[in-house]
Parts: C-alpha cells; sequence; structure tokens
C-alpha cells in the first residue's frame, strides 16, 4: 500500500512538471551537486518532490517524504536529504551515504 502511494506521488508528479515543460526540452532550473564518492546529482526541487539526475542520466522523479531534520525524498531505494547548502545521497547501490557540494544553481 505505501509503495501504490508512492507510486502515485510520484507519476503525478511527472505530470504536473510535464504540463510546465517546453515540449522536447527540459527546464534549466535547479542545483548541481558533486558528491565525495564521485557521483554527480541534478537536482530540481518541486513542491511536493523533486526530480533527480543521476551522473547525466534522465530525471526521475522523488516524493517528498517525511523527516525529522531537512527535506528528504525517496525514489526506488535512493534517498536524497536536503539540510540548508547540506546534502546527503545514498542509492540502494551504495551502503554509505555520500555527503555532496553544490556545484551550481541553475535558474
Amino acid at each position: 500500500m505505501k509503495n501504490l502511494a508512492r507510486a502515485s506521488v510520484a507519476i503525478a508528479l511527472a505530470t504536473s512538471l510535464a504540463a510546465c515543460a517546453t515540449p522536447g526540452r527540459p527546464a534549466r532550473t535547479g542545483t548541481a551537486y558533486e558528491c565525495s564518492a564521485g557521483t554527480k546529482l541534478r537536482v530540481d526541487y518541486l513542491a511536493n518532490g523533486a526530480l533527480v539526475s543521476v551522473n547525466g542520466s534522465r530525471s526521475k522523479p522523488f516524493a517528498k517524504v517525511a523527516n525529522n531534520r531537512g527535506d528528504a525524498y525517496e525514489s526506488g531505494g535512493s534517498r536524497l536529504v536536503r539540510m540548508g547548502n547540506s546534502v546527503t545521497w545514498n542509492s540502494a547501490l551504495k551502503s554509505a551515504p555520500e555527503s555532496c557540494r553544490t556545484v551550481m544553481t541553475i535558474n
């Protein structure tokens, strides 16, 4: 049931973003990060989630989830936590979270 709810949020997020984008071109907003183990992220933060591109891959929707501190986003075993300018990234493929630093903000 929990996975169904997350999938529904992800679909709604992707649909709402698609309605705002120019056909054939992705929106050029968001933040680029470099992480401690070499992962490169591009994150477009939205009201109830985020679109995350890992190492130049196609952006995937992440749902905003409850978190004690900062903003947390999850999708398919991957987790992004943002506290101010600090970001932590963890994917199902890695056992330890990576610390990430901002390298560019696109408006």
